[in-house]
């Protein structure tokens, strides 16, 4: 056993001996590794996306994928290796159109292309000594085509009352922020696009009130759902049909039950459960009921106020004042002080008479976790590569590219 000891130590200290000689070695001549694309059967069914797309799609991201690779400093990576990868990218996952948004399999093919420089390191010493390229790294997004992924990439850009309903593509509208990199900044992506239309339209009052009422009468159906199933328990627990149905499968049971005492256990149980039935449902169904009630009042005055609108509210730009604590009372007409304007993708940025493959607008993201003085003091791969990727970049080249 002492000897077993002795080796298990031996073989510990080894191994941590192993992981502090690991070291980057920034000096090292990088590799790109072998592009890869990617398009999934769900993907390519539900955006439409045949053979000739997806070769098309993929020629597209390999002369993005050119344009990145001619940049200083990364086509011939020193201290990191570059791993480029591309496909399909569906945005949010969604499977069908938002309403007024183009159909998914007729709208441009969105896609997207991934940079990650992968820092070269070395583990152990000597002739046993080992160098490594792999492992986790920040990763730079190029996006194509995608509008929606932009416009919610902040932490404050969802509307919370909507999230619930399904296929809205309403969001909050990011303050305007400076150029970086050159390039203009929406949020915390970098927007190239050759139209002079921005990425986003405005949302009425009016279909503000609307998807108001959506969320409310969708809260509504849930509320009365629970209210149903107190009622359901409490009817079931008082029912001595229902208590005869429980008693009558106790009874089959109680052949496979080794206790003796089970069908009076389960008879006293059955007494219990309609004993407590009032103290034990009565005030779930009371406060479901007062939930519902209220409910239904803050619906009807949403549809009421929407009925009251002029022809100049219902047009009015809607917004979004998060710091109210009244959740109706958070949705105005802009302009209104510290009222967030609410928008939505602008489909009419795409031209429909360009191929769905045509790359109309680029969307850059995933360095803002590269914009701390901590992310640049560490390897030269990782944020530090990424940074000078963002830099350095042709963005002649990359507006060229673009249709």
């Amino acid at each position: 056993m002492r000897h077993v000891l002795i080796a298990v130590l031996l073989a510990t200290c080894f191994s941590v001996a192993l992981v502090t000689q690991s070291r980057y070695v920034s000096d090292s001549p990088g590799t790109w590794k072998p592009w890869v694309f990617r398009a999934d059967g769900d993907s390519r069914r539900v955006l439409g996306a045949g053979p000739a797309n997806l070769k098309e799609v993929e020629a597209q991201l390999l002369r993005l994928n050119a344009i990145i690779r001619k940049t200083a400093a990364i086509t011939n990576p020193i201290g990191f290796s570059v791993e480029t990868a591309g496909g399909l990218a569906p945005e949010a996952d969604w499977f069908e159109s938002s309403a007024g948004a183009p159909a998914l399999r007729v709208r441009p093919l969105p896609a997207s292309l991934g940079f990650g420089a992968f820092p070269v390191m070395e583990f152990g010493s000597g002739a046993t000594a080992k160098r490594s390229d792999t492992g986790e790294t920040p990763h730079v997004y190029f996006y194509v085509n995608q509008l929606w992924q932009t416009l919610t990439t902040g932490r404050d850009s969802r509307v919370p009352e909507f999230e619930k309903l399904d296929f809205v593509d309403v969001a909050r509208l990011a303050p305007p922020r400076s150029d970086l990199f050159g390039l203009p900044r929406y949020d915390d992506s970098l927007v190239i696009k050759k139209s002079a239309a921005p990425i986003w339209v405005a949302v009425s009052f009016s279909e503000t009130m609307d998807l108001m009422a959506r969320a409310i009468d969708l809260r509504l159906t849930a509320e009365r759902d629970m209210m149903a199933r107190a009622q359901q328990g409490y009817d079931d627990a008082k029912d001595p049909k229902k208590r005869e149905a429980r008693m009558a499968q106790y009874r089959k049971l109680a052949p496979q039950v080794k206790d003796p005492a089970y069908l009076e256990k389960m008879t006293k149980a059955e007494a219990e459960i309609e004993r407590q039935a009032d103290k034990t449902w009565l005030p779930q169904i009371a406060n479901a009921k007062a939930v519902v009630t209220k409910i239904e009042q803050e619906l009807a005055g949403v549809r009421a106020t929407a009925a009251g609108l002029s022809p100049a509210d219902k047009a009015a730009p809607g917004c979004y004042a998060s710091s109210d604590k009244v959740s109706i009372s958070r949705f105005r007409r802009a302009p209104s002080p510290g009222c967030t304007p609410l928008v939505r993708p602008n489909w009419k940025l795409f031209n429909p008479a360009l191929p769905r493959s045509a790359p109309q607008v680029l969307t850059i993201s995933g360095f803002a976790r590269c914009q701390t003085p901590e992310s640049q003091s560490g390897h030269v791969g990782g944020c530090r590569a990424n940074v000078r990727l963002l830099e350095s970049i042709d963005k002649a080249a990359l507006l060229a590219w673009l249709q």
